[in-house]
């Protein structure tokens, strides 16, 4: 799955414009992600899957169906920097917070059933997750696995956007 998702990773967010109908954009983690992964893990204290980190390592974040209009929603990787956004309230005065109504569900799916957000989907407030025990992807809660792993949701999401909605 790397090698198909590899053509469309760019090294920043300026050729966006030029790539509105491309099925995917991603951007290249520029540092080495292992301190943000280190971060996560402390401050979450919860690992991030390999198969996550191997994500970030080849591909990056970024949107996923891009240009496809008649998707539910968007589909955003989070990168490992945002995750810890989306976990913890920004701490200076006057930075608007993205991830207000996302937050209060992302903490209480990972406290209690191991599931770390890692992509923000739809236009309500809806989040995929990522099982830290067995790599499976989630939907809104424990009972909605998606996917066996990662590269399983990204193929089936390949195939069919939307697949898991009913």
């Amino acid at each position: 799955m790397d090698e198909i998702l590899k053509k469309y990773v760019h090294q920043n967010w300026e050729e966006v414009p030029k790539c509105r109908s491309d099925k995917y954009y991603f951007c290249k983690i520029d540092d080495n992600p292992e301190n943000d992964f280190a971060e996560i893990q402390y401050q979450l204290e919860t690992d991030i899957p390999e198969e996550l980190k191997r994500f970030y390592h080849n591909i990056g974040f970024g949107f996923l169906w891009f240009g496809l209009r008649t998707k539910k929603g968007i589909y955003r990787i989070l990168s490992p920097e945002e995750i810890l956004d989306l976990y913890f309230e920004p701490e200076e005065e006057g930075v608007s917070d993205e991830f207000i109504t996302y937050r209060e569900n992302a903490w209480e799916k990972l406290e209690n059933n191991g599931l770390l957000a890692f992509c923000l989907f739809g236009e309500e407030d809806s989040l995929l997750y990522i099982g830290t025990a067995d790599g499976g992807i989630y939907y809104l809660s424990p009972a909605r696995k998606i996917a066996n792993s990662l590269y399983e949701f990204l193929q089936r999401l390949d195939e069919k956007a939307d697949y898991f909605m009913r």
